[in-house]
């Protein structure tokens, strides 16, 4: 199996036990795309979560669902590189949930700070000599 299916396994598994703790991941993309406003929406926003590696292929995609989640009031995103941009990205979301960006290790206990859930899809970082799959 390739790690990149291995982390999106690991993702769902997360996904899963939060909802199994009436942690819900709100409005669907397709409700979301279309417009519909009316789904799911009524929840109190409550936590405060925060994703590690906000910045890498599983990570962007996590914290897109998150900031549609109606239980999420806050979203920190960490990563080490290039999180202020995908940081904005995810803020254009219509979804009340405020959302803040943290990049280095520098700033790394200012994204964890007072976080409810903390979600880490982070990886190894890819050196230019290694191939994805060594």
């Amino acid at each position: 199996m390739h790690q990149k299916s291995l982390l999106f396994v690991a993702l769902f598994v997360v996904i899963n036990i939060m909802l199994s703790r009436g942690f819900s991941l709100g409005r669907s993309v397709r409700g979301f795309v279309a417009g519909h406003s009316s789904l799911t929406m009524s929840a109190t926003r409550t936590y405060k979560v925060a994703v590690a590696g906000a910045a890498g292929g599983i990570g962007q995609p996590l914290a897109l669902l998150l900031k549609l989640d109606p239980n999420v009031k806050e979203l920190s995103l960490f990563d080490v590189v290039r999180t202020p941009g995908v940081a904005a990205d995810i803020s254009h979301c219509c979804s009340p949930a405020q959302v803040k960006g943290f990049v280095g290790m520098d700033q790394a206990n200012d994204a964890l700070e007072g976080c409810d859930v903390v979600v880490i899809p982070a990886g190894e970082y890819t050196n230019p000599s290694k191939t994805k799959f060594q």
